[in-house]
């Protein structure tokens, strides 16, 4: 059996990450599937983050994009997938990381007719540092929403469908990808394997638990629209979630 998927195209938002950026980019060049093209979009960032990759990113693989004004991250993710050929994607942001094996193990499971692909993650805070896991080899759609498993976004590759998937300008917009992909799939593949890493900052607007809420519900309302019942439901399921996740990871 062949782990060799096709090209995959890697969209990468960047806004004044000089720090971190060539991590991840490096990350992408270490990979030992190496059929892969990076779009690396920079929105408009304010230190010298565009000069500092095109100094660095001299892989004819990588391919260097800059908004003209700040569009956000939902809006830059989306500048990625128009500018991508490729029919499978993945996204690494630009403070995250891939263990060299991480595309290698997607690919493998593309190959053998799996669609959407999201793999365990080391998880890092300034306090905090764990590998979050899931015991079964697919997630279910029904698991996502009522959030028993946090899906790191930098573990995700899919087949794009033919009907174009991009992101809304929406608080807790990888949610609502997310759940248009698993709308769309039913299942994401579990490679159980600790491939990513992701630090979450200290200053993440995700770490805002009220605003963060706020954001969830109203994606319900959208998701659910005339059925306060599920509504209420999956949000019940977010804020017990969240808690346990919260100890479990403090």
């Amino acid at each position: 059996m062949t782990n060799h998927a096709g090209t995959i195209g890697i969209v990468m938002p960047m806004y004044n990450a000089r720090k971190t950026v060539m991590r991840a980019v490096e990350s992408i060049i270490n990979q030992t599937y190496s059929d892969w093209h990076l779009y690396l979009v920079n929105d408009k960032s304010t230190d010298d983050s565009l000069a500092y990759v095109r100094e660095h990113c001299k892989d004819a693989r990588i391919t260097i994009l800059s908004n003209d004004v700040n569009q956000g991250a939902a809006e830059t993710r989306n500048v990625g997938l128009r500018a991508a050929t490729e029919e499978i994607i993945a996204f690494l942001d630009s403070d995250d990381e891939w263990h060299p094996e991480k595309l290698a193990e997607q690919a493998a499971a593309m190959a053998a007719g799996d669609n959407f692909v999201i793999t365990h993650y080391h998880y890092k805070t300034q306090n905090a540092s764990h590998d979050i896991t899931w015991s079964k080899p697919y997630l279910q759609r029904e698991n996502f929403v009522k959030k028993q498993y946090r899906v790191c976004f930098s573990s995700v590759c899919f087949r794009r469908p033919s009907r174009g998937i991009f992101f809304q300008r929406k608080g807790h917009e990888d949610f609502l990808f997310l759940y248009e992909l698993f709308s769309h799939y039913q299942q994401a593949r579990v490679i159980r394997k600790t491939v990513v890493n992701y630090y979450e900052l200290g200053d993440s607007l995700s770490r805002n638990k009220n605003k963060a809420a706020k954001w969830h519900l109203e994606l319900l309302r959208i998701i659910y629209k005339n059925n306060p019942l599920k509504i209420y439901y999956y949000y019940t399921w977010y804020m017990v979630n969240g808690v346990l996740f919260a100890l479990k990871h403090r």
